[in-house]
């Protein structure tokens, strides 16, 4: 018992097996929630809720201003008080939105734009939170996440079998899960911060920053988003496909599992330096991991497709062998990117980002039109290997180092990587 104790201590210590763990038992967790979710939308309402939810997403990166970007080099400067002037800040906003949002939305018929104008602020505060938590605290960010996700799928199994078949039921069910963030990082911060007493000359001196690393946020989501947006509002593809084709993506971002999980770690380690010796080793370990879990998605997508969704969802599965062909560059672009936005190189990271995202929509513009759901695809893959070559490229120029650095493990990383796995090899025997 002593043991077990023992190891669930190292584990919980590690801030990668602590996050990698949390996101399996999530994604466990998830699963189910999927299953439920996708049979009680079907795929019409799923593909409906899929254009809803770009659209929010790009409203909510929009309004936020990527004013929580910025926090992880003003604290790298250990400017007095800092937390609490962002807080405020993100307080201030959210009570400005709120009243723009329920105004607005007596304005219009549309319930797409209704629904958008109601939730975007509740995001955005959400999302402000997760990061800040996420550079404070890594360990508790991953305990909000685990918390929501098993909100989520009680509520999702009561709906299922109490509730009529409903868009609104998946868009409490993202309400839900935004507002459990913010309490829990409100409680785990110590803080609820007064929005009547923020720093208006700190709003302005990071306002510039804040603008650059929201069109970087918004080129980002726009490289993920842009393919539904143009399937859903440009090319009106059919719901039922786009139904099909969020189905396809969901399973092939399990691919993004353990380049998550160190992206997230990293966020934490290059708010202090650069870690580039760390960077780097999680490039490596990334890379095979990875690779083992981009196989276990070409193999186990059908069925996985069928338990989460049933029958009618499995043209969902070419969407997904597809994807699955940007998984790793992405990868790149998701732990390269930690250290450039601790490091203030936002004109770098958006630079190289923007290519991605005009690729993106000029390779849409032409392979939607010919092949529906697949050309979107497509398309998605050939924007995410641009993403990551760039990102791979000039973080090797930067350190000066050779491509074998983030692929190949040298015999004493091996052996030290062995000894750890030897150690808890023994730990289970005993």
């Amino acid at each position: 018992m002593a043991t077990v104790k023992r190891l669930l201590g190292r584990i919980v210590n590690n801030d990668y097996m602590f996050t990698i763990l949390t996101k399996i038992f999530a994604v466990m967790i998830g699963l189910i929630a999927s299953s439920y979710s996708n049979r009680f939308l079907g795929p019409q309402l799923k593909g409906e809720l899929g254009r809803i939810s770009s659209l929010l997403s790009v409203v909510a990166v929009t309004a936020n201003f990527g004013l929580y970007q910025p926090y992880p080099y003003y604290k790298r400067q250990q400017i007095p008080d800092v937390l609490d002037r962002f807080l405020r800040i993100f307080a201030l906003q959210f009570v400005i939105y709120m009243g723009i949002g329920i105004a607005s939305s007596f304005f219009t018929d549309s319930f797409a734009i209704m629904a958008v104008c109601l939730l975007a602020p509740i995001q955005v505060l959400a999302n402000q939170l997760s990061f800040m938590i996420m550079v404070e605290d890594v360990k508790f960010k991953n305990v909000i996440f685990f918390t929501a996700r098993i909100t989520n799928t009680v509520i999702t199994i009561l709906a299922f079998y109490t509730m009529k078949r409903t868009i609104l039921v998946s868009l409490a069910l993202v309400v839900i899960g935004d507002v459990i963030t913010i309490v829990m990082a409100l409680i785990r911060l110590g803080r609820l911060p007064n929005p009547f007493r923020a720093d208006l000359a700190f709003a302005a001196k990071i306002i510039p920053f804040g603008i650059v690393s929201m069109i970087t946020t918004l080129m980002l989501t726009l490289n993920y988003r842009v393919d539904t947006l143009m399937m859903g509002y440009v090319f009106h593809v059919p719901d039922v496909e786009i139904g099909y084709y969020t189905l396809g993506v969901s399973v092939s971002e399990y691919g993004w599992l353990i380049p998550d999980a160190f992206r997230e770690v990293l966020f934490s380690r290059t708010s202090v330096d650069d870690a580039v010796d760390e960077v780097t080793m999680s490039l490596k370990v990334n890379f095979y991991l990875t690779a083992i879990m981009t196989l276990g998605i070409l193999l186990l997508g059908r069925p996985v497709i069928y338990l989460l969704a049933g029958r009618e969802y499995m043209p969902a599965y070419s969407v997904t062998v597809l994807l699955v062909a940007g998984i790793l560059p992405m990868s790149w672009f998701k732990i390269i990117g930690t250290l450039l936005l601790a490091q203030g190189k936002k004109g770098v990271y958006l630079g190289m980002l923007s290519v991605s995202v005009v690729v993106n929509i000029i390779c849409n513009a032409f392979t939607i039109p010919l092949w529906g759901k697949m050309g979107a695809a497509l398309a998605s893959v050939i924007s995410y290997l641009v993403t990551g070559l760039l990102f791979l490229a000039y973080y090797l120029r930067m350190y000066q180092l050779p491509v074998s650095s983030v692929f190949i493990l040298s015999s004493g990383e091996r052996k030290r990587l062995k000894t750890k796995l030897d150690h808890v090899r023994a730990r289970f025997r005993h």
